[in-house]
């Protein structure tokens, strides 16, 4: 290159600049080829919300099940019943000695002379809604046939009982426990400490169904009996060479534990934390002469309730029924199709787990990309962010504590679930997470609770669900999202509610438009 050339490109470099300038630049003034002007923006849309009920509300195999009666002034009176089918120690205790435990279940059969002491059944509980210091009134029914492996059963499905084995059972929710600690050393920081013993709450219902009555005697007051036709003929069939999940099929098609008419104090959530079953002690003559032992007969989470390496599959089947008697403010909610506005009910509407109330917010006609940029040019309009923003009406909850999350569910006009065929199989429309396809399903967006603020609230997460639903990309368009506590693969049953402030339900979108 000459000294010519090289003087001379610094003032073409400049003059290729200058004609540059005259093309308009975007609003960061930076020329960028074939690049345009982008905002973003933010909007409220307010939701018009009404309280509706959905059903069928799943309680098969979940991770409790529900027993009681309770009257509130929001939902009316609702009553839960449990129902199970049972199976024999045998498989139970194979578990058990596998994982090297030692099984603590004998049968009759295999001793020397057994003699029935007692029969009761156990169910231990995680929570008491309403009074835990009323006793419970159980009534238990046999079944007139056992559940079926292939039928749903849900909170709505009726059960044909059969015979009574025992009514009007009652048991302490307030029993307690002493546990005795064992003594500390002392070491070069802290002093010994003693043993002693140690109260602890007992969460655990004991109903009393056999007892052979044991006669007073030196400085031990008689213990009264307690009679059951039930109880014996189990004996009986315990005590006979042979028995087996079949014999016991026969005797005891399945178990329905019902609030007894009398109780209207409290609804028991029984868990997986204790294994419910049916203990039948009785003691039989060996060398030496004394000798106790028991039999379990299990229901309920009988494998899942052992470890988590077992799945609730295993489980025999059980279930809980939840029936609302509601009261004149919620009336309409008897027909699926029914909603009550937030004006009936001071500005609130309500979701509850376990009853199928849920907080319907409408969609159709009311939510468009033209009304969220108020304008009819909506060309190339890209959803940001976007969620359901839910507050809690403070100071509403002194019976349920609020759910855990909400999700969003689709419906049509009458509170259908609406449902998409997903490797052959109908499967209900849950709104899905960011990131995921709109039309698969395993994946739902929850909108957890937020309590850190003077106001509670929900924030449920829909940037991608409101981007397919702009651009119909959700293979049917829904009237209204419904936002429930619990879906269909929900695995716990509670009875938790939350009254939302209902004219402040919004959906907030931050989006972006190319100009």
């Amino acid at each position: 290159m000459n000294w010519l050339t090289s003087r001379s490109a610094p003032l073409v470099a400049l003059a290729a600049l200058a004609l540059a300038s005259c093309d308009k630049g975007t609003d960061l003034n930076v020329d960028l080829p074939e690049t345009t002007a982008v905002s973003t923006e933010y909007k409220d849309i307010p939701l018009e919300a009404s309280t509706v009920r959905i059903a069928p509300v799943q309680t098969a195999k979940t991770n409790q099940f529900l027993v009681g009666s309770l009257a509130d002034n929001v939902a009316g009176k609702t009553t839960a019943a449990a129902y199970f089918n049972v199976v024999d120690a045998s498989g139970v205790n194979a578990i058990i000695s596998a994982g090297g435990g030692a099984p603590a279940d004998s049968l009759p059969s295999t001793v020397t002379s057994p003699v029935l002491d007692s029969v009761v059944l156990v169910m231990g509980f995680d929570r008491v809604y309403g009074s835990s210091t009323t006793p419970v009134k159980f009534d238990v029914f046999n079944l007139a046939a056992s559940l079926d492996e292939r039928q749903v059963y849900d909170a709505g499905t009726p059960v044909a009982l059969g015979a009574p084995i025992a009514r009007g059972l009652t048991s302490r929710l307030d029993r307690t426990i002493t546990v005795a600690t064992a003594a500390v050393a002392a070491t070069s920081t802290s002093p010994a400490i003693p043993a002693g013993t140690t109260v602890t709450p007992d969460p655990t219902v004991r109903l009393l169904l056999q007892r052979t009555a044991v006669p007073q005697g030196p400085g031990q007051p008689g213990v009264p009996g307690v009679n059951s036709t039930f109880a014996t003929g189990l004996f009986a069939k315990l005590k006979t060479a042979g028995f087996n999940q079949a014999q016991l099929d026969d005797y005891l098609k399945g178990l329905a534990v019902l609030p007894n008419i009398d109780h209207t104090s409290s609804i028991v959530s029984f868990s997986k934390s204790y294994k419910s079953r049916i203990l039948v002690y009785y003691h039989h003559s060996k060398s030496p002469p004394a000798y106790s032992s028991i039999y379990s007969i299990y229901f309920g989470p009988a494998y899942s309730g052992i470890s988590a390496t077992y799945s609730s599959a295993r489980d025999p089947r059980y279930f809980t029924t939840i029936d609302n008697v509601l009261p004149t403010a919620l009336s309409a909610l008897v027909t699926r199709s029914g909603s009550v506005p937030p004006a009936l009910l001071g500005g609130t509407s309500y979701v509850q787990e376990g009853t199928g109330l849920a907080t319907r917010v409408l969609m159709k006609g009311r939510v468009t990309l033209k009304r969220l940029i108020g304008s009819n040019d909506t060309v190339g309009v890209v959803i940001n962010r976007a969620e359901i923003i839910a507050p809690i009406k403070p100071f509403t909850n002194a019976l349920y504590g609020n759910p855990a999350q909400l999700y969003a569910v689709e419906v049509d006009a009458a509170n259908q679930v609406l449902q998409r065929i997903i490797n052959f199989l109908p499967t209900d429309r849950i709104v899905q997470a960011d990131g995921t396809n709109q039309q698969s399903s395993g994946s739902p967006t929850a909108g957890v609770l937020n309590a850190t603020g003077s106001q509670s609230y929900y924030a449920i997460p829909v940037t991608a669900y409101l981007q397919a639903y702009f651009y119909n990309n959700l293979g049917g368009t829904p009237d209204a999202l419904v936002l429930a506590p619990n879906i269909r693969s929900s695995a716990a049953l509670t009875l938790n509610r939350a009254a939302l402030d209902a004219t402040n339900i919004r959906l907030r979108v931050y989006y972006s438009q190319k100009r």
